[in-house]
């Protein structure tokens, strides 16, 4: 499913059943149909989808959850699912404290080595041992991918896409009727492709973003890991970009990663009620330059900066005006929560708590 590298993709059963269903409506007739046959065939295809697909999500989700695992596999590495269990858990017991939701989410940990997780059909959950592996098993950037991927089941995304879609492939074969030429099923295609990537899943994508910052801060994860992830795929990329051409036949259907970098650290700066931002890998605290970290502990410069930053905008949302800094045992801590381990080659701890503290006025 990933078209970019590192680009977090959200794979359904639904997308294979759609994509039957538009190649089925939006092919050349040989022997020219009529519209109203047309029209019915999309009605009959849209009923039977919905039917199905709904009576799977409700009624077969072991199925769905075993059929998975068969195309995927099944990674036992045990730091993963260890953390795949524990993070699931503590997102489920904050966002459904009293176990509402139907189906209940399954969950596992597939073989697949690319930067990857979905949301199946029936509330299936898996993440890809190369997403853990890009990741260094860092749990609160796990914590976002999930609570991602949450959103899209309780969001019902997948069902949702179905009239949009069908609808676009009712229109693609109409237009087609009118115009059978290879011109015509080649811009009409191109068209529909653009019209589902950038009003249902681009819409279902930056929902997905916003509500799992939501969900991951709520059940106490880092505010800055958001950004954090995004940061550190957007180095590993590269800085990548694609083509006009590759845009139009294949649109990117996902915000880009540095859109998501850019949407994660405003909701983290509005977090702190706006007391901490980062600004090229340098944290700001009142506006004011505080801290600019190395990569350390597995983190990049960028990445590193916004888990400081978030620890902040933690202490900063309970406590708007802030605490003093103090060190205690070589860490900095405002309110007794940790904010930031220097190493040797940064300021030391008591330069930077007195640094802070002269910019927070104490």
């Amino acid at each position: 499913m990933c078209r970019q590298s590192f680009l977090l993709k959200c794979k359904t059963i639904l997308l294979v059943v759609l994509f039957t269903a538009t190649t089925l409506l939006s092919a050349p007739a040989t022997a020219h149909a009529s519209i109203a046959s047309i029209l019915l065939g999309g009605v009959v295809q849209y009923t039977y989808l919905k039917k199905t697909l709904t009576n799977m999500h409700y009624n077969e989700n072991d199925k769905i959850l075993n059929n998975f695992k068969k195309e995927y596999g099944v990674n036992h590495d045990e730091v993963a699912n260890r953390q795949l269990d524990s993070v699931m858990t503590r997102l489920l017991a904050s966002i459904d404290p009293q176990g509402k939701i139907k189906p209940p989410f399954s969950w596992f940990v597939n073989n697949q080595t690319s930067f990857n997780a979905f949301c199946g059909l029936g509330n299936t959950v898996s993440v890809n041992i190369g997403l853990f592996q890009e990741l260094n098993y860092n749990e609160d950037e796990l914590a976002f991918v999930l609570a991602h991927e949450l959103t899209h089941g309780l969001q019902q995304h997948s069902l949702k896409s179905l009239p949009k879609v069908v609808s676009l492939s009712v229109a693609q074969a109409l237009y087609q009727e009118k115009n059978p030429n290879a011109a015509s099923a080649i811009t009409t295609t191109i068209i529909s492709r653009q019209l589902i990537a950038n009003h249902t899943t681009m819409p279902q994508e930056r929902e997905a973003d916003a509500n799992s910052f939501t969900y991951a801060v709520n059940a106490g994860y880092n505010p800055g890991a958001g950004a954090a992830i995004w940061a550190r795929i957007s180095a590993k990329n590269g800085g990548k970009t694609r083509s006009t051409f590759e845009n139009i036949i294949n649109p990117n259907d996902h915000p880009t990663n540095q859109e998501r970098v850019n949407s994660f650290s405003e909701r983290l700066t509005e977090y702190s009620h706006k007391k901490v931002r980062v600004k090229q890998n340098t944290v700001f605290v009142n506006d004011k330059p505080w801290v600019t970290p190395l990569a350390a502990n597995g983190l990049l410069a960028e990445e590193r900066a916004y888990f400081i930053a978030g620890s902040l905008a933690t202490v900063f949302h309970e406590i708007p005006a802030g605490k003093p800094c103090i060190v205690k045992n070589g860490s900095l801590t405002m309110n007794g929560k940790a904010i930031m381990d220097p190493i040797h080659t940064e300021k030391s701890p008591a330069e930077l708590a007195e640094q802070l503290n002269r910019i927070l006025g104490f």
